[in-house]
């Protein structure tokens, strides 16, 4: 699969509160470089190089079939390009958690230390009940049950901007129950497991690049019994007063909702969505480096306190 820039450069595309400067795709494929050591295969990286420019031209709807269009408007792609973006992002056997971790490393965002973590829900609303994990649920930003998916999200909120770490899917017990046994979902996720620890385990897990720092959430986290006593326990402390970090994290959530289709992807599987999440995070990536501001990815603000 070669690739071509396109003959002259896209305009910024307010509507999807998207902004790229002059000369982009000599940056873009710069940044997509970085990320070929993610990945096993060279098909994997290619795709996924593909996938991020999709993710990145203006389009109603992020799914995959807009994705493979987008994309091959302005790159030369393979043929059936949809057909192979859904098996990229649905069922090939590449790691979400290491894109994950590729794109915190690229985004350097421990540099910041005057951020904290936050905790918070992220409800993906979906038709039918074919979709791992979904049913009725209550949906903390919309205020009541609806049908859908519920992911537990980390995020760092902080001077230096707003960056997404990394993210989980929730799978209710009764879910579980019924379905958990007959799908493709990793043998450590079929236990039933509350929302809180699933964050434990997400904090756990970033523990391994250092140290934890202040951290905060919806009131669904800091409110669980063991949450407070599992975070001591990996070296974190509760701010608990951090509303504003809260609410700004939320915000930055239904922009990646709006301008890069956080929750547009309409597969099915565990890995589905969990690779288009961390797609959706390595797109932001591509964005903070491109602007940066208090309008703009990073949403970066010399005065913003996660007090």
């Amino acid at each position: 699969m070669a690739h071509q820039d396109e003959e002259r450069e896209r305009p910024n595309d307010p509507a999807s509160g998207l902004t790229l400067r002059d000369g982009w795709q000599t940056r873009f494929e710069e940044y997509a470089a970085r990320f070929r050591v993610t990945f096993q295969r060279a098909d994997q990286f290619l795709r996924f190089r593909v996938y991020l420019r999709g993710l990145l031209e203006p389009s109603d709807r992020k799914n995959v079939e807009s994705i493979a269009a987008a994309a091959g408007r302005v790159i030369t792609t393979e043929a059936n390009l949809a057909q192979a973006l859904q098996h990229f992002v649905s069922h090939s056997p590449w790691d979400a958690s290491r894109l994950f971790a590729a794109v915190r490393r690229t985004l350097a965002v421990r540099a910041d230390s005057g951020a904290v973590w936050v905790i918070h829900d992220g409800a993906f609303a979906k038709k039918g009940r074919h979709s791992v994990g979904v049913q009725p649920q209550f949906a903390r930003a919309l205020g009541k049950k609806i049908n859908c998916q519920v992911g537990v999200f980390v995020t760092q909120v902080g001077p230096a901007g707003y960056f997404p770490l990394t993210a989980r899917l929730y799978l209710p017990a009764a879910w579980l129950r019924e379905h958990g046994a007959g799908t493709a979902v990793p043998v450590d996720a079929r236990q039933p497991a509350s929302k809180a620890e699933i964050a434990l385990r997400l904090l756990d897990e970033l523990r391994g690049e250092g140290e934890v720092p202040a951290v905060t959430g919806e009131p669904g986290y800091l409110e669980d019994p063991g949450f407070q006593e599992g975070l001591q326990a990996l070296g974190g402390s509760v701010r608990s007063e951090s509303a504003g970090a809260v609410a700004g994290a939320v915000l930055r959530f239904d922009w990646l909702r709006n301008a890069l289709g956080l929750d547009h992807f309409e597969g099915r599987t565990w890995h589905g969505w969990h690779h288009h999440v961390g797609l959706v995070f390595a797109a932001y990536g591509f964005l903070c480096s491109e602007a940066g501001g208090e309008e703009a990815p990073p949403f970066r603000s010399p005065h913003l306190s996660p007090l």
